[in-house]
């Protein structure tokens, strides 16, 4: 993990008719297995093969809705503005009843070997399409479990809403995961929006912080007065304890 401040551009490791997922952070786009952070495009309705994923994921959905099947059949619906928490191991059908978009954040990162996909053939990433992703992932040196771990009995996907966190004349904070928004503690994902420009005071957070931009620009100083600027369509990577202004 870089000590420093980490400036990523995505990396679309995956790009079908039907689907694109550009990856902001994980073992690609920073060459990291902390965590993964992407940005998926459907095009068209379509859908997935099973997987159970030895990983937790985060999703966001910010246009059109997912459908995702699980357990025996069951459906959870993802609309527009609201996200969805779904356990390591959880067994797992993505769908998509319509074109959408949404981030996905998955922890650890994301890797082929520990995906989990069955043999069953997804309409939305077809056979070259994971090859590719294979080998983008070959310098990872991720290896897939013996024993593939299980999710807690009656595990399901669990959806939020949003919570306004910070309401002020200059910036709103809208949290989606974290202490508020899904009562849990294991990492927060929040969108943040600037109505002019400002600034905030130095800061030297005790967690590590991934950032996308997706409108506008970022400027971050740190050190002795180093300026890092982020434009749309950037990440940057802050390391826990960087002293930072924003």
């Amino acid at each position: 993990m870089a000590s420093q401040p980490l400036v990523v551009k995505p990396v679309a490791v995956v790009d079908t008719p039907t689907l694109t997922i550009s990856e902001y952070f994980g073992h690609v786009a920073s060459k990291d297995g902390t965590a993964s952070f992407a940005m998926v495009e459907v095009k068209e309705a379509s859908e997935a093969g099973f997987q159970a994923p030895q990983f937790q994921e985060h999703v966001i959905c910010t246009e059109g809705s997912i459908e995702l099947v699980y357990g025996d059949g069951a459906r959870c619906r993802i609309a527009a503005g609201q996200g969805a928490f779904l356990p390591k191991g959880l067994r797992v059908k993505w769908t998509w009843p319509e074109a959408a978009k949404y981030t996905v954040v998955c922890l650890p990162a994301f890797s082929p070997e520990i995906v989990g996909s069955e043999a069953e053939e997804s309409k939305a990433v077809d056979g070259e399409a994971k090859q590719k992703l294979k080998e983008m992932h070959a310098g990872a040196k991720v290896e897939a479990p013996k024993d593939a771990a299980a999710p807690a009995a009656g595990a399901e996907p669990t959806v939020f809403s949003p919570v306004p966190v910070v309401e002020a004349p200059g910036i709103t904070i809208t949290e989606h995961f974290g202490h508020v928004a899904s009562k849990d503690g294991t990492c927060s994902l929040a969108v943040a929006v600037v109505k002019e420009a400002c600034e905030e005071a130095f800061q030297a957070p005790g967690f590590d912080e991934f950032v996308i931009c997706n409108e506008g620009s970022i400027e971050f100083v740190h050190g002795d007065d180093v300026r890092v600027r982020i434009k749309a369509g950037e990440g940057i990577f802050l390391p826990k304890n960087l002293r930072v202004k924003w």
